[in-house]
């Protein structure tokens, strides 16, 4: 049984992208796990990916996007859920490989949530002109840059 591609509208679409991103973080944090990569090379590119890509995703999700639906409805609530516990895991002062694990799993399990379940209810329920206004906002995919210590190959 095949699946059928996921037609994203317009005005999530970076952000789709922007989860991309994100699932390659937490693939480099996998192979980092198996291949026993140094741990502060792992938590050096774990903090950078938090402080300059997750912190701002998860801000405008949360500020912006979010209400748009409601922020008592279920689905978001179970988002900012995953948010918190992500930031908690983040923050950690030091990781081991346990804390890796526990964020890659739980980032994937997280992006595959809302591009899944929460924002396909948002394109039913959301007005087309709230996402329009969104795309507005949110105009640009934020970039991954290179990271130069690729601990995972």
């Amino acid at each position: 049984m095949t699946t059928k591609p996921i037609k994203r509208h317009p005005a999530l679409q970076n952000l789709s992208r922007e989860h991309h991103d994100g699932l390659v973080f937490a693939l480099r944090l996998q192979k980092g796990i198996a291949k026993k990569a140094d741990l502060l090379d792992m938590k050096a590119y774990s903090d950078w990916f938090w402080e300059n890509y997750l912190v701002d995703h998860f801000k405008l999700e949360e500020e912006i996007l979010f209400p748009l639906l409601g922020n008592e409805h279920d689905l978001v609530l179970k988002a900012k859920n995953q948010h918190l516990a992500l930031k908690s895991l983040f923050e950690l002062p030091s990781k081991n490989f346990s804390d890796f694990e526990k964020i890659h799993d739980l980032l994937q399990q997280h992006i595959r949530f809302e591009e899944r379940e929460l924002f396909n209810v948002m394109q039913e329920k959301v007005a087309e002109k709230d996402l329009l206004q969104f795309e507005k906002l949110h105009s640009e995919q934020k970039v991954c840059s290179f990271w130069e210590n690729q601990f995972w190959k």
